[in-house]
């Protein structure tokens, strides 16, 4: 086990997208001409070059590549910026790999060459089980689609999680009880439940200041939390 105190965390973000949700104020971009990854990959390469020269004797105990989409990286530049981690730092044994993906069908055709690159968990950003909440949420993939690509991870993977957005726009509690339920039976040993929350800039806040989207008041909101 490394010394208390050498032990640390790395996190990666990869800032690229399909498509931005309407509900998202991360740092991610949308881009259609092809991104240039082995550029990207040095950029990475340099970056952590130049962490380690800050925080030098370090045992890395945990990776998470973030975004932004990570799994529209190639596997060969996931392995490439897992190895610049493992030249610049002490990497534990049982480190924890993740990669955050779309459960989209094309994405999820990656999931083996990740895991050969090194990453050892998934987590997926399914956000709802039901359709035409994902369309409103601007998500891209189906309730069905996101249930194969779990399938997938839990073939791929040892450790998979996924996410899930709860206070959306009409959501009862039986709506997101009935929505877990089937979750709980679809995750491994981990699910992360976030409330939707509207941020300034979004076009979410634009609509909601208009009054065109109604989230649930901060009692039904306490209910389904």
């Amino acid at each position: 086990h490394p010394a208390k105190g050498t032990a640390f965390g790395v996190y990666v973000h990869w800032p690229f997208c399909l498509s931005k949700c309407p509900y998202c104020d991360f740092n991610s971009h949308v881009r259609h001409a092809p991104i240039d990854e082995e550029r990207f990959a040095r950029a990475f390469a340099r970056e952590i070059e130049t962490t380690a020269a800050r925080a030098p004797g370090r045992t890395v105990t945990s990776i998470f590549l973030g975004g932004g989409t990570p799994s529209l990286m190639q596997p060969q530049t996931v392995g490439a910026i897992l190895d610049a981690i493992g030249k610049y730092w002490r990497v534990a044994p049982k480190v924890e790999v993740t990669l955050e993906a779309n459960p989209t069908s094309v994405e999820a055709t990656r999931f083996r060459g990740y895991r050969a690159a090194g990453v050892n968990r998934v987590s997926l950003g399914v956000q709802a089980l039901d359709d035409a909440s994902l369309k409103a949420l601007g998500r891209l993939h189906s309730a069905r689609e996101a249930l194969d690509a779990v399938a997938i991870a839990r073939g791929a993977f040892d450790r998979y999680s996924f996410d899930l957005i709860y206070a959306r726009p009409d959501q009862t509690p039986q709506m997101w009880t009935d929505e877990l339920k089937l979750a709980i039976s679809e995750a491994a040993e981990h699910l992360s439940l976030y409330q939707l929350t509207i941020e300034e800039g979004t076009p979410f806040f634009g609509l909601h200041a208009a009054g065109k989207l109604k989230t649930p008041d901060e009692a039904l909101a306490r209910t389904l939390y």
